[in-house]
């Protein structure tokens, strides 16, 4: 009965996929075997007969009834059943096969006389042990030697083939010349399951079947599991009789019996019925596996039965076991020359988006041959945060965004590859011609913004023929009732299908390149962002170490010179003898250098909250003081945009603390930084306000310090403004790492402040938070944990006073200067001179190490990075000295990380001194550790004088002297930061409005831009 109505090859594949009938059992455990040898299943230790073959009375003249729950005993001698129970005693049994056996007389009959000797195998199941025994018919066997000399003929030959193909054909002759059948194929498994032969050798006569494909299910799945388990699968004679199993079930389990392992499992009638309609009488297959994959069989047919003895069968597994391994390496070094190919176009485009990552959209288009030939695609479609650009022959504009639309239905595949795109998207064949084959890339955020990244490569349509062994359509029939089933096909003649809507198959070195790329593309559209790392999260480990390398090197390169620069100001600042005019210069230079310096902490202070190296400095000290002090250092920005500065301190906010006060003073100078820069009129407010708590009723407070008789506070403080407020979506977004709001992209910053203030808040016991109504407010709320302590407890800080000299009757101090750059040693030097220490200098390990060993100095200033020997190797070969152990060394370095103070340590420093240094602690650690006094310059420290602020104040008003030109242009270098083109507009102020052009010329150098574009703002 013939099919009603025509189906596609396609739909034919998912119903003959539905409808296999070749279930695991009827494969592993079918309960019979072939008849060219004899199965014993055997209980240990005493090796009782528990299930034996029927043809077993063939062979011993004894049924196979009368044999169980028999020891095998009574089938061979008791000197081979020893020296199989010693095999037993092997962890693998493997390694014992195979043995020999022969059969002992039981009694003087005419057939009994004759001996039997056995190949005999032997291997463990479940609840017992499988014995197969192969009669030897022949005493005309291949020797070891002659083995080896074919298997390493064969070998030879597999090593000089110069392709794919050329392997294969010879793997195919090699294996035909040893086993005599009449044709030999090398069959290829597809990505599908289906197969081809790729190499065929065989008789002159018989018709070839290279190049033909099969369907999937010609070797069903659990067949192809089983190939993947045993490597040699032999079929002496289809047409056998079947050897059933006595008892039918393990009669322990009562079920059938596994033999997934047998040599002699019983063959599947499907399987049979398939060989008898090629015509194939004996059957032979070897495995090719790749990592446990089957990539493929030796398949042998014969057209009569042919018998292989074990020996021979083995060398043809072992053949088989190093084909696979040859094939797959020559696969590999056809690959590799395409992705070498691949690669190099890779590379350029690597480099090239790399470079400039700002600019993707952009690189993509004029690399667009390179683009193209990355996949050997026709076309392309670039679909980056909603901007598309098309190259090449690809669908239209709407086609193509439909398209994306689909692919991110699918849940956003990293990698998506077709090449028979409209069997998954039926729309797809109205642009078969420019799209049947897909290949896609994409990059998904997972937020409210949705934004996303593909770049899609089109293939078109490639009507192709393919040979199929025979009409697949011929595997489906109709039974008597209407059902299908499956059926092995009547003819193997070659049968041609003109397949359509399909383009060329994409290759996995491209499939390989797609991904590559997309990996460039993620790290140039997501630099330093953390959805890049969570991508990357098995390099983390690798990346934070580069991150700190790279942080490292940045604070020692940027830390050097600004160290120079702070530390020359310093001294020139020293001098009575610099002019007046320049006093102002110097100021400038300075405060510009400290400026940096903030940024670069920022960036340091951030590295160490990511590394979670970020510590608690706590020490006792005066709230109330701490406020106060705060308040004046925000008082004349305030005053300069005309803004209410007002602080509300309620009772219970105690004077002395225990905590960080270091921390404490960023997060309120952050705080109320922020609050005034986003603030154009009205005011700012300052609210603290303390709760007494007892330690115990704390639920983790592991970062503070105290013990239980002492109370603690949590502090609630809150900054309110009204500023322009933030939008509900952003609020927790301000607290992100290098991230602003809009208004905040157009202030100096970097993204940072309020990030690191939240880490040190929680760090503190606490957390900042915000509320804010867009436009008119907000208010940012910080909660820390601290200790109370008594006024007893207060050191009062020192005055910090300017060593001019050396108090007299001193002895004469000798200080060795070790730094490799000249500009910061004749600073040190001329520093040290002037106060009067003698001095002298090294500029690298090794001068360092003779200076000493000669000078005998007391204390040596070590530069940590120098050339020849660093500082750390200087100071182990100085103290691994006798004299050496006395002389007080301290490190002085760009370095700035906690593990870098660590380090110096442990090699032998005495102190570590971070650069730029500030001269008063240079001067307290050497008064420290040699016990100098010292002279000082007489100075009174300067107070916030109120009303030079007022006087300083400027209005919208005080700005009309100049033309609307000029303050148009003045609000756009204050937007753009530029302070070069303010400098130049401030000096075309006239001269009688010296005043106005001073407040703004010292709004510049105090980096306060942001007054300047509030005042210069036009309606």
């Amino acid at each position: 009965m013939q099919l009603p109505n025509p189906i596609s090859l396609s739909s034919l594949t998912t119903i003959l996929t539905a409808l296999e009938v070749c279930s695991d059992e009827s494969v592993y455990a079918p309960g019979y075997i072939q008849p060219h040898g004899i199965l014993l299943m055997l209980q240990e230790p005493q090796l009782t007969i528990l299930q034996i073959s029927e043809n077993v009375e063939q062979f011993f003249g004894i049924s196979a009834e009368a044999l169980l729950g028999q020891p095998l005993q009574r089938l061979f001698s008791h000197a081979q059943v020893q020296r199989l129970a010693g095999y037993l005693a092997e962890d693998n049994l493997e390694f014992c096969n195979p043995f020999e056996l022969k059969t002992r007389r039981v009694a003087e009959t005419d057939w009994q006389r004759e001996s039997h000797t056995f190949t005999g195998m032997m291997y463990r199941i479940v609840d017992g042990l499988i014995m197969e025994l192969e009669p030897v018919r022949s005493l005309k066997s291949i020797s070891s030697i002659q083995f080896y000399h074919r298997l390493q003929a064969a070998i030879a030959n597999f090593r000089n083939a110069t392709s794919l193909i050329n392997l294969a054909q010879s793997l195919a002759r090699e294996v035909k010349a040893m086993i005599g059948f009449d044709r030999v194929m090398i069959y290829r498994f597809q990505a599908d399951d289906s197969g081809v032969v790729i190499a065929e050798e065989k008789q002159k006569h018989l018709e070839s079947y290279l190049g033909l494909h099969y369907l999937a299910t010609d070797i069903p799945a659990p067949a192809r599991k089983l190939f993947c388990r045993k490597w040699v699968r032999f079929i002496p004679d289809i047409n056998y009789t079947p050897i059933p199993l006595i008892p039918t079930n393990h009669p322990l389990r009562d079920t059938p019996l596994d033999l997934s392992d047998s040599l002699l499992r019983g063959v599947s009638h499907y399987h049979i019925e398939y060989l008898q309609n090629m015509g194939v009488a004996g059957s032979m297959s070897i495995s090719l596996i790749n990592d446990k994959r089957l990539w493929g069989l030796i398949t042998c047919h014969h057209y009569s039965p042919k018998l292989v003895d074990y020996e021979t069968r083995k060398a043809c597994e072992f053949l088989g076991q190093f084909a696979s391994i040859e094939l797959v390496h020559q696969q590999e070094r056809e690959l590799d020359v395409y992705r070498t190919q691949v690669k190099a176009i890779q590379d350029e485009l690597q480099q090239t988006l790399l470079q400039e990552s700002n600019f993707i959209e952009q690189v993509l288009i004029r690399n667009t041959s390179q683009l193209l030939d990355l996949v050997h695609a026709q076309g392309a479609a670039i679909l980056l945060d909603g901007h598309l650009t098309l190259v090449g022959q690809t669908p239209s504009a709407t086609q193509v965004q439909e398209l994306v639309t689909w692919l991110v239905q699918r849940k956003g595949e990293r990698v998506f590859a077709s090449d028979f795109l409209s069997h998954l998207y039926p729309e797809a064949e109205a642009f078969k011609d420019q799209a049947s084959g897909i290949l896609a890339i994409s990059i998904l955020f997972n937020h409210a913004k949705q934004k996303s990244y593909h770049i899609i490569w089109f293939r078109p349509e490639q009507i192709q023929m393919v040979n199929w062994a025979g009409n697949p359509h011929d595997t489906l029939t109709i039974n008597e009732i209407g059902e299908m089933q499956l059926s092995p096909r009547k003819s193997f003649a070659m049968w041609k299908e003109t397949v359509r809507e399909t383009s060329l198959p994409w290759e996995v070195a491209e499939l390989e390149a797609a991904t590559e790329m997309r990996n460039t593309l993620m790290l140039a559209v997501l630099e330093f962002s953390q959805i890049a790392l969570e991508q990357a999260a098995e390099q983390a480990a690798i990346a934070n170490r580069a991150k700190s390398q790279f942080l490292a090197k940045m604070s020692h390169e940027l830390r050097t010179p600004l160290n120079a620069i702070l530390g020359f100001t310093q001294l020139m600042n020293r001098s009575e003898k610099i002019p007046s005019e320049f006093q102002e210069d110097l100021g400038i230079i300075s405060r510009s250098g400290k400026h940096l310096l903030t940024l670069i902490n920022d960036v340091l202070e951030m590295s160490k909250i990511e590394a979670g190296q970020l510590k608690l400095t706590e020490n006792s000290f005066d709230l109330h003081q701490l406020i106060h002090s705060i308040r004046d250092m925000v008082a004349l920005k305030a005053l300069e945009k005309g803004i209410d500065l007002i602080t509300q301190q309620d009772p219970s906010v105690p004077r002395y603390v225990y905590g960080d006060e270091s921390k404490l003073l960023q997060i309120l100078l952050n705080l109320l930084s922020n609050a005034i820069k986003f603030t154009t009129t009205g005011s700012v407010t300052l609210r603290f306000q303390a709760l007494t708590e007892r330690v115990g009723s704390i639920n983790s407070v592991d970062s503070i310090s105290s013990d239980d008789s002492k109370p603690i506070i949590t502090l609630h403080l809150e900054v309110e403004d009204t500023g322009c407020g933030i939008a509900q979506s952003d609020i927790e977004t301000v607290f992100e790492a290098f991230t602003q709001t809009e208004p905040g992209r157009y202030v100096q910053g970097t993204g940072l402040g309020l990030s690191i203030s939240r880490q040190f808040a929680r760090l503190m016991g606490g957390d900042i938070t915000a509320r804010s109504i867009l436009n008119q407010k907000s208010t940012f709320i910080c909660e820390v944990l601290l200790t109370l302590v008594r006024s007893g407890d207060i050191i009062a800080p020192e005055m910090t006073r300017t060593v001019i000299g050396l108090e007299p009757g001193q002895p004469t101090y000798r200080i060795l200067v070790v730094e490799d750059l000249r500009e910061n040693r004749l600073l040190l030097v001329r520093l040290l001179e002037l106060v009067g220490f003698e001095v002298c200098a090294a500029e690298n390990g090794n001068e360092a190490i003779a200076l000493w060993s000669e000078w005998y100095p007391h204390l040596i200033l070590m530069d940590i990075q120098m050339p020849v020997i660093d500082g750390y190797e200087t100071t182990r070969q100085i103290r691994g000295r006798e004299a050496g152990k006395d002389v007080v060394i301290i490190a002085v370095t760009a370095y700035a990380f906690e593990e870098d103070y660590t380090t110096s340590i442990q090699a032998g420093c005495d102190d570590h001194i971070t650069k730029p240094f500030i001269e008063a602690i240079l001067f307290d650690r050497i008064a420290h550790y040699l016990g100098v006094s010292y002279r000082y310059r007489e100075e009174a420290l300067p107070g916030v004088d109120q009303q030079t602020l007022v006087h300083k104040s400027l209005t919208a008003k005080d700005l009309q002297v100049m033309s609307p030109e000029w303050i148009i242009q003045a609000n756009q270098a204050a937007l753009d930061l530029n302070d070069a083109k303010l400098y130049n507009l401030i000096a075309q102020i006239p001269n009688q409005e010296q005043v106005l052009a001073n407040v703004l010329k010292s709004l510049v150098d105090n980096f306060q831009l942001e007054a300047i574009a509030t005042l210069t703002q036009t309606q």
